[in-house]
């Protein structure tokens, strides 16, 4: 099961007050469903037998319905089968819904948004699986006008939503992982909101773990570097040098490099301060270390010559 059909699973077990059950029908009627005047019909058609049988719920909550559910196989790639139910005699459902209007419905609460946003998902949303690389929430229509109206109320929550075409469909859409689970709050799908949340901060726990190990992969590696070249010019020191021409700071940094050719330079200031000088600071260790490297250089160009 997809990401978008088990958030879908999860907000068919919502139970609406009775404006929240007019918001939520408007919202699938709007966005899935078609009247005729001729036949006073109303019919929903979708992709789910589960959205299909709430939307019969929700209307037989108010109305003494007849209604038929039919389906049909798309040929495509998935070939994924279509339901529609259709509700003969709907002229009250049709008046009350105001369907015959193209104007936008003003909601008085929270809640009524909330289930009218439920709604559209319901029947033409989708959601990406919090383990895909990308986040992506949408809800598509083919007219511009609804979708402007869904992406108002998405703001009205200081979503952020964000309009786009795609070919002739339009997209009321978020990207955001945080509004991505505000929004599934919102609509009611607290349970897959929880699953989706604890993903997003495994995935980002194990990303900082793999960037932190990495980074202290990659300063090892610096770390070997600068001490193999520090230890080139000491062992050159020790073998080919008058070792009492050096001072005793010069000879104290030799002997702790040497014994620990491993340690970066702040851990082997460390062992400096606590064994030797207390006051020494890491700029003044560098130097000490580059005088070394100086000293060695000189050396072997004299003895080149």
């Amino acid at each position: 099961m997809s990401f978008s059909k088990d958030v879908k699973e999860d907000l068919l077990r919502i139970k609406n007050s009775e404006k929240a059950n007019y918001a939520e029908t408007l919202g699938m009627i709007r966005l899935a469903g078609e009247v005729s005047i001729n036949s006073k019909t109303l019919s929903l058609t979708c992709n789910s037998m589960g959205i299909i049988r709430r939307f019969v719920r929700l209307i037989r909550t108010k109305y003494d319905i007849e209604y038929s559910i039919l389906s049909r196989t798309i040929s495509r790639l998935d070939n994924h089968t279509v339901f529609t139910c259709q509700i003969s005699n709907a002229i009250d459902i049709i008046n009350d819904y105001n369907l015959l209007s193209i104007d936008s419905v003003d909601f008085d609460t929270e809640e009524e948004k909330c289930a009218y946003l439920r709604g559209v998902f319901l029947v033409k949303g989708s959601v990406n699986d919090p383990q895909s690389r990308s986040s992506h929430l949408e809800i598509s229509y083919s007219s511009d006008k609804e979708i402007i109206y869904i992406q108002k109320i998405m703001n009205d929550f200081d979503l952020n939503a964000r309009i786009a075409k795609r070919k002739n469909v339009y997209l009321a859409y978020v990207k955001s992982k945080d509004v991505i689970g505000e929004f599934l709050y919102l609509i009611g799908a607290t349970r897959t909101m929880e699953y989706y949340q604890n993903t997003i901060i495994t995935k980002e726990i194990k990303a900082t773990t793999k960037r932190t190990i990495n980074l202290d992969v990659a300063n090892q590696a610096k770390t070997n570097k600068a001490s193999s070249e520090q230890m080139k010019y000491i062992k050159y020191l020790e073998y080919n040098y008058d070792l009492s021409k050096l001072d005793n700071k010069l000879l104290m940094v030799m002997k702790v490099r040497y014994d620990n050719p491993e340690l970066s330079l702040s851990e082997l200031l460390d062992i400096i301060h606590e064994e030797f000088e207390p006051d020494l600071s890491k700029s003044g260790l560098n130097h000490r270390i580059n005088k070394l490297k100086e000293i060695a250089e000189e050396d072997m160009k004299k003895k080149k010559k």
